[in-house]
């Protein structure tokens, strides 16, 4: 089984469990998929937030959602950056609260993701990871799951070289947005870690199974 971990537009295949990410609509129908849900940095409405929140911790909780987020920190957004650290704070508090997995959504924020998420005791992915092993290696030094993407399709050394050197019982892959499919991701991902495809599979299982209790 091949695990896609965070997807928007997505094609069902036998052989690939992905986890569709809901960033609005909260509460449409989602009987018969697995999802992540939070609110994206880009999206924030400082008039609406604590609605936002109350309807993402009422449909959060339904066991088709598997994750909290993707939400983050990003440096590179507009939003006030006041407003993106309480809505990170509310949902970490509420991934702690209903013991379900964070997805990062993490831009030139580092240090600043890293220092909020010192009191969370639930497995955290950091995804779309596409960049140099500087920045991070504290990520990986804390135990946290890196995700990659179609990043490993591009060829740029020092993206390459960050995912080599990521432990694999650290790793996940993903799909985003990207229109690919995730078993292309999975083959150069062999290709960059110089081992089979087979062992990717097998312990990218072992780690969806760890996260996500699936």
């Amino acid at each position: 089984m091949y695990y896609n971990i965070h997807t928007h537009p997505h094609s069902v295949s036998e052989d690939v469990l992905f986890i569709e990410n809901l960033y609005k609509n909260f509460d449409h129908e989602i009987m018969g998929r697995k999802v992540s849900m939070g609110l994206h940095p880009w999206y924030l409405n400082a008039d609406y937030l604590d609605e936002q929140i109350i309807n993402l911790a009422e449909n959060a909780e339904k066991s088709e959602v598997l994750a909290i987020g993707e939400c983050g920190l990003d440096k590179l957004s507009s939003t006030d950056w006041d407003l993106q650290l309480k809505a990170f704070q509310l949902q970490i508090k509420l991934a702690r609260n209903l013991n379900k997995p964070l997805i990062i959504h993490c831009v030139r924020a580092f240090s600043e993701v890293l220092a909020q998420l010192k009191t969370v005791n639930v497995p955290v992915i950091f995804h779309g990871i596409n960049n140099k092993l500087s920045l991070i290696q504290p990520v990986i030094d804390a135990g946290y799951y890196l995700s990659f993407g179609k990043s490993l399709l591009g060829g740029n050394a020092a993206i390459l070289n960050t995912f080599k050197i990521t432990p694999l019982e650290q790793i996940f892959l993903e799909t985003d947005d990207a229109d690919i499919d995730i078993r292309e991701i999975y083959k150069s991902a062999a290709v960059v870690k110089e081992i089979s495809e087979k062992e990717i599979v097998l312990q990218l299982e072992k780690n969806f199974l760890n996260v996500f209790h699936y």
